[in-house]
């Protein structure tokens, strides 16, 4: 016959068990708000008009070679600089975030995180340069570069059409 005790004894091991259920399920949820919270903290100023349109500046600069980017675009000109170069240090700041597993890289991706791919092809060029010939070193805008590349690996994931418009789009940025 079971006594007193033993009735309370399990009674109160399912609750505890109930608790660490709660408690698992909860730091879950949790962990998945925080998620949300820092891809939207992130992104909050990357999906802004004001951003968007810095964007489409930078992504219609035209350029003959090194030297006149430099001119035109380089650190004489802190405007045009600060239009190319915040959209770097984003995605630099995303290079980090998924290096360190505080975003998913395919959520990154589908809410814009693309668009470092054909930036990062028009401006690898001119982000060498700064590697090479400035005190920043060649770690220069890494985890942007690492960002980029993990971008275009989803993007011709999920989109089998995509191989044939980025070749045509490198083949625009040769001409």
């Amino acid at each position: 016959m079971v006594d007193i005790t033993e009735i309370s004894a399990m009674v109160a091991a399912a609750g505890v068990l109930v608790g660490v259920v709660y408690h698992i399920l909860d730091l879950k949820h949790n962990t998945r708000v925080r998620e949300i919270e820092k891809c939207r903290v992130a992104f909050s100023d990357y999906i802004s008009e004001q951003a968007i349109g810095k964007w489409a500046t930078m992504m219609n600069m035209q350029w003959k070679d090194n030297k006149d980017f430099m001119e035109k675009y380089g650190e004489s000109n802190p405007e045009m600089v600060s239009k190319w170069t915040s959209w770097f240090f984003a995605w630099e700041m995303l290079g980090i975030l998924l290096k360190n597993k505080v975003v998913k890289a395919e959520e990154v991706h589908d809410i814009g995180g693309y668009s470092a791919i054909f930036a990062w092809e028009k401006f690898k060029d001119i982000i060498q340069v700064y590697r090479d010939n400035t005190v920043w070193g060649q770690d220069y805008l890494s985890n942007a570069e690492f960002f980029a590349q993990e971008m275009l690996k989803i993007k011709m994931k999920k989109d089998a059409t995509f191989k044939n418009k980025w070749e045509a789009y490198k083949k625009t940025l040769k001409a």
